[in-house]
């Protein structure tokens, strides 16, 4: 007989663990089933060099347990605080051996119901002559069967994804390849890739190699500039310093085309490399022959081999990431929903990718599996019906929750104001943006406030394509051309938006504090307060003070405008700017007397 449970996860990574933990402690019908002996398998030999590149950030300038959970990417969400991961390091890249022992510790003291050494070789789907619903039926290579109504895949990285090039079989892989440095000392190696992974693995030869080439077909993507935690942190850059440094090491855009094995063991590969100064432009095709070659050219997190014709995920990227829909759900098989590092699918922006992302993904999710097939409508709050109320109450939560601050732009909260004067305005918290836009119960509402973190460099036109030019105060009187992470609320009319109010910057993303002297303390609520005030009347004919300063000798003591002659000593490039707004970028007041006083 089948084993049967309303809820099944397949695999007991974090993610299985975070969504194992809502279920464990609201009593649901779920279980767990590990392929290996031991939760957090993967983390015991990947990354393959050892260290994390979450951040582990334990000393903060403000108090609250949910304001540090923005800056501990590797806890999981959960009432014992001895569980923070915080406790156990003050790494701020700890070793990957220290997250296993964390995630041993959280199945073990949640008491989680997890089945181990239980892999799941194949998953079909029927109806059940019972109930007559679908459900799913998972079988593992032992010969076990298992039976839900939910099925939930936190399977992380199933394995490297590698290009379609002629005689890539060659290589070796990311998951796979020696971590022995003595095999590469005074070795040329070439490394096929452009993101962390590959120069993870170029950091870790650079002493040792003679020659490191990075084959990354791409221009690099910097974290930095993107904002994005999965294109490439400065803890791996080591060999791009090295690079511009004229120190051998270095990384290229070219795309391998051919890969073949040499007479003398070496590894010869062609390369497509464009000629753009021939009269007509060429596309040479030379070849480089290198003693190592490893490919580091990403993971997938579906492995279509395990599922029937019945319920084979539909994919994307050249099956990398399965196809989800805005509550992640299998875009083409109802009832399965993919968690953890795959919830990427629908997020390259923000940080489904990682622990600290995803774990405010799956809080979200539980919330919203509850009321889909348990009949427990998604956690609400009412406010008071009064525009500062709603104002006090907005700001004061995007000044210490990490959930909208994580995941910036991408979940969001939403206040619904009723027009009728004797209802409550109603609170909605971490829900997915897009989801929003999808049900008409949120776009057929008459007043609908939503509220998330987001950048906005790209309004500054071409000054705004790299964030490492910024380096200066944000225009505090134009909170709308700052760019820095902040709150945006936006308002909309059945639907239809109609204006968005901003909080000014704050460097530790407190907006609820003033960040300097002279400042007036309640302006960002009294901006939030008058914006939803103006789209709804709920508090009729009361306009509060939203000056900057609080008086007019603060003011002029933090403001000096410039006469004709200091314009005149202005950079060029500050008249050349395109775009919304103006970049106030590092290199700007390249004369210090330009402002005299």
């Amino acid at each position: 007989m089948a084993v049967y449970h309303e809820y099944i996860i397949i695999g007991a990574g974090p993610a299985g663990l975070q969504m194992g933990y809502f279920m464990e402690k609201d009593k649901v019908d779920y279980l767990i089933l590990e392929g290996s002996n031991r939760p957090g398998n993967f983390f015991t030999t990947q990354p393959r060099h050892r260290t994390l590149i979450s951040i582990n950030k334990i000393h903060n300038p403000f108090p609250e347990k949910e304001y540090n959970m923005r800056h501990d990417w590797n806890s999981l969400l959960c009432d014992d605080d001895t569980l923070r991961f915080t406790k156990y390091t003050e790494e701020l890249f700890p070793n990957a051996d220290v997250l296993v022992r964390y995630l041993n510790d959280f199945a073990h003291k949640n008491n989680l119901n997890i089945i181990y050494q239980t892999y799941i070789n194949n998953i079909t789907k029927f109806q059940s002559a019972m109930s007559g619903e679908d459900r799913f039926k998972l079988t593992s290579k032992e010969g076990k069967e298992y039976e839900c109504r939910v099925l939930l895949m936190a399977t992380g990285s199933r394995k490297d994804l590698v290009p379609d090039i002629p005689g890539i079989e060659l290589a070796d892989t990311y998951s796979e390849h020696s971590i022995n440095k003595d095999e590469y000392t005074g070795k040329s190696v070439a490394i096929i890739g452009g993101g962390n992974s590959a120069f993870e693995v170029a950091n870790h030869l650079a002493a040792n190699a003679s020659v490191i080439t990075l084959l990354g077909g791409r221009q690099v993507r910097f974290a930095w500039d993107s904002h994005f935690v999965g294109d490439l942190r400065a803890i791996n850059n080591t060999v791009l310093d090295m690079y511009q440094l004229k120190s051998i090491h270095s990384y290229t855009a070219i795309h391998p085309t051919r890969i073949e094995k040499a007479e003398n063991g070496m590894f010869e590969v062609e390369m497509y490399s464009p000629g753009l100064h021939w009269d007509p432009p060429i596309i040479a095709r030379p070849s480089y022959r290198f003693d190592k070659l490893i490919c580091c050219t990403g993971f997938g997190y579906v492995d279509l081999d395990i599922f029937s014709e019945k319920c084979k995920p539909a994919t994307k990227d050249n099956g990398k990431f399965p196809v989800l829909k805005d509550n992640w759900e299998t875009e083409n098989v109802p009832n399965m929903f993919y968690i953890g590092t795959a919830m990427q699918s629908r997020d390259r922006k923000a940080a489904s990718g990682f622990i600290h992302g995803f774990r405010y993904n799956i809080q979200t999710l539980y919330r919203l599996l509850r009321e889909k097939y348990d009949d427990v409508l998604y956690p609400t709050m009412e406010l008071e019906r009064d525009a500062m109320a709603i104002s006090d109450h907005i700001v004061n939560r995007v000044s210490v929750c990490a959930s909208l601050y994580q995941q910036q732009n991408f979940l969001c909260d939403v206040v619904i104001v009723p027009e009728e004067s004797d209802k409550k305005p109603i609170n909605y918290e971490e829900l997915p943006l897009d989801y929003v836009f999808s049900k008409e119960y949120f776009t057929n509402q008459t007043h609908l406030f939503i509220t998330v973190l987001k950048y906005t460099f790209g309004r500054h036109g071409r000054f705004g394509e790299v964030a490492t030019k910024w380096g200066v105060s944000p225009d505090l009187e134009r909170p709308e051309c700052q760019a820095f992470l902040r709150p945006s609320v936006s308002y909309y009319h059945k639907g239809k938006f109609i204006g968005e109010e901003y909080c000014s910057e704050s460097l530790v993303l407190r907006f609820n504090v003033k960040n300097f002297e002279k400042i007036n303390e309640r302006h960002n609520f009294n901006r939030m307060a008058n914006f939803i005030n103006k789209h709804t009347n709920i508090s009729p004919g009361v306009h509060y003070d939203a000056s900057l300063c609080k008086s007019e000798e603060d003011y002029k003591a933090l403001f000096v405008r410039l006469d004709d002659e200091q314009m005149k000593r202005l950079p060029s490039e500050y008249f050349e700017m395109t775009g919304d707004c103006k970049a106030a970028i590092m290199h700007l007041r390249k004369d210090p007397d330009v402002v005299e006083g």
